[in-house]
């Protein structure tokens, strides 16, 4: 599909995916390293309306973790120690009794979650990191970065003419990288610093030294990139 895209629309296309998946990446890295925060932040975003549920982990019997999100990389927790171990109760049922107290007539506007969102992370997720999708907290954006990645597996595969010296070089440097999307994106079918040649010849081809090349560029200025958004957020 994309082989018949004039070089305006191929451009503008893989810019958007591009800007898609870096958008999913951002939202993923934000939900699992939430923005440290407290539960007078909690009581307030409750009270201003931004949070439809919260999440109250049970961590040990004297511990809970307490997350939450207001929206796009809004996601926060916090550590709730007891001083003492609540009585014939779990920490996690005994901390939602607890909140539910302080919000008052506000405690029937959030829902309270004892399960863990990143209960899935490690494992497969650590050896094939594509899968950072699943930590995505936007529903929407969720589902919309998976058809990207879905797409780029159809094009890597479908695609007649390739830079790279097969398809199977993006596919492994995309499953065991992730960041191997970004860089087939950027690269084919032409580099989006470089616009194909008006008479027809065919772009630079490339080794499979650059297909590992730019997929590590990719790895490194898309940590970057979450580091500095995180950190400012």
């Amino acid at each position: 599909m994309i082989n018949v895209l004039s070089p305006v629309w191929s451009r503008a296309l893989r810019l958007s995916a591009m800007l898609l998946v870096l958008a999913g990446v951002l939202s993923g890295a934000s939900n699992v390293f939430p923005k440290d925060s407290g539960p007078t932040e909690l009581l307030h975003d409750i009270r201003e309306e931004r949070v439809s549920s919260v999440h109250v982990i049970y961590l040990s019997p004297s511990e809970v973790q307490v997350r939450w999100t207001t929206g796009y990389l809004g996601e926060k927790a916090y550590l709730h120690r007891f001083s003492s171990l609540p009585e014939a109760r779990s920490s996690s049922d005994a901390y939602v009794d607890i909140l539910r107290q302080r919000l008052g007539t506000h405690a029937g506007a959030v829902d309270f979650d004892m399960r863990d969102p990143l209960a899935g992370l490690g494992g497969v997720s650590l050896v094939v990191p594509v899968l950072y999708w699943r930590f995505i907290a936007v529903a929407w954006l969720k589902w919309a970065t998976l058809a990207v990645l879905a797409v780029c597996v159809v094009a890597m595969v479908g695609r007649r003419r390739t830079r790279a010296p097969s398809p199977g070089h993006w596919l492994s440097a995309s499953l065991l990288l992730g960041s191997g999307f970004l860089a087939h994106l950027w690269s084919e079918p032409f580099s989006l610093r470089r616009a194909p040649a008006k008479n027809g010849d065919l772009p630079p081809r490339m080794g499979g030294w650059g297909v590992a090349l730019r997929s590590l560029t990719w790895l490194v200025v898309t940590g970057l990139v979450a580091a500095a958004v995180l950190t400012l957020r």
